[in-house]
């Protein structure tokens, strides 16, 4: 199933926050390695560096020390607006809170970073349709943020992550805010989509039952695998 031994490679990751002459050592060597459709947990409490550790594979943060490769290519030799085109090129990012914005309309929302990319914007309506139709939104196109519930809402931020096709998605917490009823619906909808669209799945959480449907699961504490 899996045909590229070394789709994310992570080799000896650290992270040290500075404030005066203090440190914070959030990340204290991390090696692992990921396989191209591979769904993976990283799963800790509050405060253990999984999600530090998520922002760097996303390559939101830069490490102090160590390597992301990804395909062979090490991801923090890229300047920074090479980086930000490869990360919205390749990656889509669902977080515990939504972050849409309020004065747009649900496909509007979805539509930002195709437009970022500098797509037709009549193309990226188009796709950003299509993917609100998949997620089951099809009647909720034109409701803003504070017309949906907080499963659509939910569901439009992924439909945004998904709209540039990317090969991993990324998410932090993603049902966190919801009720357990919508929280199910969600998790689901992770596997569903990974099966289909043969993404690599990376989800931070501290939700055990979450946790127990993944394949791999690695336990962060105090900054390194448990």
């Amino acid at each position: 199933m899996f045909n590229e031994p070394s789709f994310i490679d992570v080799q000896n990751l650290q992270k040290v926050y500075k404030t005066g002459a203090s440190e914070l050592a959030v990340l204290k060597g991390i090696t692992f390695q990921i396989k191209k459709g591979e769904a993976v947990c990283l799963l800790g409490t509050s405060g253990a560096g999984k999600s530090t550790l998520l922002q760097i594979l996303g390559t939101l943060d830069r490490p102090t020390s160590g390597q992301v490769l990804y395909r062979g290519q090490n991801l923090f030799e890229l300047n920074d607006e090479s980086l930000a085109q490869f990360r919205n090129e390749k990656m889509g990012f669902v977080f515990q809170f939504h972050h849409l914005i309020q004065e747009m309309t649900a496909v509007e929302n979805v539509m930002l970073p195709a437009l970022i990319a500098n797509e037709n914007k009549l193309e990226a309506r188009e796709k950003a349709m299509n993917w609100l139709q998949f997620l089951g939104l099809g009647e909720r196109y034109d409701h803003f943020p504070n017309q949906l519930s907080g499963g659509e809402l939910q569901r439009v931020a992924i439909a945004r992550a998904l709209i540039k096709n990317p090969e991993v998605l990324f998410a932090d917490e993603p049902t966190g805010n919801l009720d357990s009823e919508n929280s199910q619906k969600i998790q689901e909808l992770f596997f569903e989509l990974r099966n289909k669209l043969g993404l690599t799945l990376i989800v931070v959480t501290h939700d055990l039952n979450f946790a127990g449907l993944f394949p791999r699961v690695f336990k962060v504490k105090d900054g390194r695998f448990a």
